[in-house]
């Protein structure tokens, strides 16, 4: 269980999958903002709820959200995939399936949703701790459905930035978490791995996120920005390494 302050966002997200808790598990800028609460973090805004579903849940779950006023949005890019109600939306995403049904058929693909069930943590609110409202994804996969969604683009055609470095912040500030979480995990682990390994190496997965740690003010210049997500990489890397005799981890920079 991760408890969590609630906000305007997470109440609202609450509100309407409380009562499909177990056929969701919530990714994307909401997951991010669970899984980093009490981080002093800066997040770009949003009102969006993702979350994965599994193929034959899809039919329940979409009848529930309109049942609770959500209604398919009017924007062509995205109205087979998002329910809005008023300024919230809820977009989904499901596995591979061979023969998809009814609205599964627009949904956006992911075969990363599968192995949600075993990543992911229920989420709770300050008050009352005990309540479980939804199923968040964990930091490690987060990761790794940041590091699968690398390159993509809004339907602008403008690079989404926030990917990359939604990917540095969780892994500096939770380096330790999921390292933990992935270390008898041989596939998460190569999934968070190599996000690492690409932020490190790859010269516009650098420079993305530092665009987008100095747009929400978590760096002053480009060049410092590159500068911590590479020495976040590298960190992380080292995490399956040898640890540094002293126990610092930032010692083996």
């Amino acid at each position: 269980m991760r408890v969590v302050a609630p906000t305007d966002l997470l109440l609202d997200a609450a509100d309407v999958l409380d009562a499909i808790r177990d056929d969701v598990v919530v990714i994307g800028a909401v997951a991010v903002h669970v899984a980093l609460d009490g981080q002093d973090v800066a997040l770009t805004p949003t009102r969006d709820v993702d979350a994965g579903v599994a193929t034959e849940a899809v039919a329940h779950v979409v009848a529930h959200l309109e049942d609770h006023g959500l209604r398919r949005s009017e924007l062509a890019h995205e109205r087979s995939f998002t329910w809005v109600r008023n300024d919230l939306k809820v977009q989904l995403l499901r596995p591979f399936h061979p023969f998809p049904k009814g609205p599964a058929r627009g949904l956006p693909v992911s075969n990363l949703v599968t192995e949600l069930t075993d990543h992911r943590v229920l989420v709770a609110f300050e008050g009352k701790p005990d309540h479980g409202r939804f199923w968040a994804a964990s930091p490690a996969a987060l990761v790794a459905l940041k590091e699968a969604a690398f390159g993509r683009t809004r339907p602008s055609g403008e690079s989404v930035d926030r990917d990359f470095s939604d990917a540095v912040v969780l892994l500096d500030r939770l380096g330790a978490e999921i390292a933990a979480e992935v270390d008898v995990v041989p596939q998460m682990r190569g999934r968070v791995v190599r996000a690492a390994e690409r932020l490190l190496d790859e010269e516009e997965a650098v420079a993305a996120a530092a665009r987008e740690l100095v747009r929400t003010g978590q760096e002053e210049s480009q060049r410092t920005a590159q500068a911590t997500v590479r020495r976040t990489a590298r960190r992380f890397i080292r995490r399956f390494d040898t640890p540094p005799a002293s126990g610092d981890e930032d010692s083996r920079d």
